[in-house]
């Protein structure tokens, strides 16, 4: 083919893919893909890896944050899980924190920040805490009145400062 024809061909060819969704080849040409899928380019196995990776960088089950890859999750209940995340991922941090609050430049002398987490993140569910609770009434460990209180209920009509708002 003449250089003018190969140019005229590959302007048509152009033009033709940029105003038409497809183009027309002769049988004497083929056509070849220059692009690559995500798949050939392996873009899910590298996410897949780096978030994997920064799950072991950051000490957080890979399951946490969706690293599918060398999924190491095991049969457990939902606090377990819970407790194995603060003890092994968040507690650092937790204890950092709770110790510089605690210094006197921040709090006054003599007082320790703690977190709260046994309360709100680690709570077992009501049937468990129920139970437990039925089994220390009943070996006499606590009364009725204190059961109440660990449940955040008021004792026979005190307000307790839970109930207390400040408007």
């Amino acid at each position: 083919m003449p250089e003018s024809s190969i140019q005229a061909l590959l302007a048509a060819w152009k033009t033709a893919r940029q105003n038409k969704s497809t183009a027309y080849l002769t049988s004497t040409l083929s056509y070849e893909t220059v692009e690559f899928s995500p798949k050939d380019m392996m873009y899910n196995e590298a996410s897949q890896y780096l978030a994997a990776q920064i799950a072991r960088a950051m000490n957080v089950p890979a399951y946490m944050i969706s690293a599918d890859m060398n999924n190491s999750m095991t049969y457990q209940n939902i606090i377990d899980g819970r407790k194995e995340f603060v003890a092994y991922s968040l507690q650092p941090y937790i204890c950092a924190i709770e110790d510089r609050l605690s210094m006197n430049d921040i709090t006054a002398n003599g007082n320790i920040v703690r977190f709260n987490i046994d309360e709100s993140f680690l709570r077992a569910d009501t049937m468990k805490r129920l139970e437990a609770i039925e089994k220390m009434l009943a070996l006499g460990l606590i009364d009725v009145e204190q059961a109440k209180e660990m449940e955040d209920m008021t004792p026979e009509g005190n307000e307790s400062i839970n109930d207390t708002y400040v408007q």
